[in-house]
């Protein structure tokens, strides 16, 4: 059942205190792209996610994006914000995770999300620091994650876990 607890929730990635994380010693965020840094109808880094990723920078943190979205989609928006990049990653499957975390510790990672069977279940299985957001907006989702929103929804419920979307 831990597989699907975050170590923490928060409505936005702009409400985490990266002070402290940094305090505990995290050093590298990995974060999803879609629904968690800007909605899916939003290719390009907002002012909001500069300073974010400024913020981490000046106190010490490197942040990586980790997508299960195509290459394009990713590319662009990462390159724009001038950070590291996995597309098509597969999570929660740990090949993607292994590649972009190369050079930390297990105990310096950090995983943001949306998305409990992809973003906290892929981190928890790493033995990373997991952090759950809420979803910036429903609209344009694929299938998929529609699906994989209801299995949570289901989730939530049956086992009280807090920071129910």
């Amino acid at each position: 059942m831990k597989l699907f607890i975050p170590n923490e929730y928060h409505k936005t990635i702009h409400d985490i205190d990266l002070v402290k994380l940094y305090d505990s010693g995290k050093r590298l965020i990995l974060t999803d792209l879609d629904n968690t840094l800007v909605g899916y109808d939003i290719f390009l880094p907002t002012k909001e996610i500069i300073e974010f990723k400024e913020k981490c920078e000046k106190l010490g943190m490197k942040l990586m994006i980790i997508s299960n979205n195509k290459e394009k989609r990713v590319q662009l928006f990462a390159k724009k914000l001038d950070v590291p990049y996995h597309s098509n990653a597969m999570k929660p499957f740990k090949r993607g995770y292994k590649k972009l975390s190369l050079g930390f510790s297990t105990q310096e990672v950090v995983i943001i999300g949306d998305q409990v069977l992809t973003d906290i279940v892929g981190g928890n299985r790493m033995g990373y620091y997991t952090i759950l957001v809420d979803v910036i907006n429903y609209k344009n989702e694929q299938l998929k994650t529609r699906v994989n929103r209801f299995i949570e929804k289901v989730l939530y419920k049956k086992f009280k876990i807090k920071g129910e979307k």
